[in-house]
Order: structure tokens, then C-alpha cells, then sequence
């Protein structure tokens, strides 16, 4: 069983839809920054969460345990913790 499989039966199997790199996903509504990467397919060893919120950004680096709350429609983007390519 996932992390996000117990929080999902923790929270009574309360879903929300949120964006992920522009793609939808089903993640329980009490959760944590890397149960929504892992639930978007994304390593969590390799990539932190951010969560948009008009202009600004909020950084989930270094806390993907952290418990947060997520509501229907809100934006992410996971980020790369690797080597940036260099042309």
C-alpha cells in the first residue's frame, strides 16, 4: 500500500482533480507534495512539487512529507532536482 493509498482511506476517500504539467490527476485532498508527484508518475527522488497560484509560486522543496491540503482545479508543476542540460 502507497502513502497515498492510506491517505486516501484516511480522508474517507475525499478526491480532488488537480493539474499536474498540465495533465489532470486524482489526488486525495489531504495529502502530501510527493503523493501528488507519485500519483502524477513523477520520481519524487529526482523532482519537488510547486504549487501556482496566479503569479506567484510556493516551493515544496525539501518538504514532500509535509502535509497540505489541495482543492479542485489548483495548478502544480514539479520541477527537476537534476543537472540542467547546457547547450
Amino acid at each position: 500500500m502507497t502513502t497515498a493509498d492510506i491517505q486516501h482511506e484516511e480522508t474517507g476517500g475525499k478526491t480532488v482533480t488537480v493539474m499536474v504539467d498540465g495533465e489532470p490527476v486524482e489526488v486525495p485532498k489531504h495529502t502530501t507534495p510527493d503523493a501528488v508527484l507519485g500519483l502524477a508518475g513523477i520520481d519524487v527522488a529526482t523532482h519537488y512539487l510547486v504549487r501556482i497560484t496566479g503569479r506567484q509560486q510556493h516551493t515544496f522543496a525539501g518538504r514532500g512529507q509535509e502535509e497540505i491540503t489541495v482543492h479542485e482545479r489548483e495548478t502544480f508543476v514539479s520541477v527537476s532536482t537534476g543537472p540542467t542540460p547546457t547547450a
